[in-house]
């Protein structure tokens, strides 16, 4: 059995009051049997709070009641979790106790990582001097994976491996390793459709400076309007895409050419850090193939997701020419959070993104 994880995937350790945000707000925390019947011999300092915290939603499942403005009702004033402060963390349902981990488990291999929606995992991930996977391998016999076609594994296997070497090839900017990887899984989508999966083994991922084509602040809006358009988990995430998008378009398309040369000759770690982003979003997403066949959207929601991120980097930048890591990690986990972490609004924008050929999407300055 092969395990995998991100290097900075180890050294997480969580904020609890000193995060900056807290994971105990806007979650519907669905209650397993099992935990249900363990705060039954909760004690008796915890158990009238715990019963009062419990409410039913909509299907009938029992879960931790949120109050008026969204925070769960078991949070403390110190920002810790009642039960974990009280009783130990042991005693946290599933989802509370291995929130930001999440593991996904394509038979033989189980890879795990952290949401960026945590600002801690978040700050780990812009950090990391460059984005690498471990593996290990526990000597256990590999087990098959039911009703997924090996070779279409393999074929994920061996085309994620050659994205993310190419995502890290600096002889390009980070818009044409994104430009070489949307029109690698354009190609490999079509061996998918065909169920021809051996094929997929010979693509191969190309990449070649861009030319400019002047539609990247047009395309920013359109994705401003997009992601907008979603159910949003907090107002301040729509707003903060209206706000970009109202930037946008006040510019002429030389004055944004001009803003987006400051920014990056100021801040010259954006690169870096996108492209952090986008080999966690290709980690993270790339085998989800498996579930409906859809690779391609997934790429270009990748890179369409880059995009947005950078105008929302620039745009807040644009404020007070500075764009401190407390921002950074502020905007990327609004967009985890919001799009990520909200199953409507992922498929959504994964079947929206599908429908964009490789030519239709336009990265900044490009």
């Amino acid at each position: 059995m092969l395990h995998r994880h991100p290097n900075y995937y180890p050294g997480f350790r969580c904020l609890g009051g000193a995060c900056p945000d807290t994971c105990c707000r806007d979650w519907d925390i669905v209650l397993d049997e099992e935990t249900l019947s363990d705060y039954q011999h909760a004690p008796a300092s915890l158990a009238h709070r715990l019963q009062e915290s419990l409410t039913t939603d909509e299907e009938g499942d029992t879960c931790f009641r949120l109050d008026r403005r969204g925070f769960c009702t078991m949070l403390t004033s110190d920002g810790l979790c009642a039960i974990q402060k009280e009783w130990g963390e042991s005693h946290l349902c599933d989802h509370c106790a291995a929130y930001p981990r999440f593991i996904e488990e394509y038979g033989n291999l189980t890879e795990s990582s952290l949401a960026m929606s945590c600002p801690e995992a978040a700050r780990l991930l812009l950090e990391t001097p460059a984005f690498q996977v471990e593996e290990v391998d526990d000597g256990h016999p590999d087990q098959p994976f039911p009703d997924i076609p090996p070779q279409l594994l393999s074929g994920l296997e061996t085309s994620r491996q050659a994205v993310l070497r190419g995502m890290e090839d600096q002889q390009y900017t980070l818009w044409e390793r994104l430009q070489g990887v949307l029109y690698f899984a354009d190609t490999l989508q079509g061996s998918i459709d065909r169920e021809d999966y051996p094929a997929m083994a010979q693509a191969t991922l190309s990449l070649c400076p861009l030319s400019s084509t002047g539609k990247g602040k047009k395309f920013a809006q359109i994705l401003c309007r997009f992601f907008s358009s979603l159910e949003p988990l907090r107002p301040t995430w729509p707003q903060r895409l209206g706000q970009c998008c109202q930037q946008l378009e006040g510019l002429t398309v030389e004055e944004y050419q001009g803003l987006c040369d400051r920014f990056e000759n100021q801040f010259p770690q954006w690169q870096r850090h996108l492209t952090n982003v986008a080999e966690y979003l290709l980690l993270r997403h790339w085998h989800k193939t498996v579930n409906d066949d859809q690779l391609y959207g997934r790429a270009a929601f990748v890179s369409c997701s880059m995009s947005l991120l950078y105008h929302l980097f620039l745009a807040q930048w644009t404020k007070q020419e500075a764009l401190s890591q407390a921002e950074e990690i502020s905007i990327c986990c609004a967009f985890s959070r919001e799009v990520e972490h909200m199953e409507e609004n992922l498929d959504l924008a994964i079947d929206t993104c599908a429908a964009l050929s490789p030519d239709a999407i336009h990265f900044p300055q490009c």
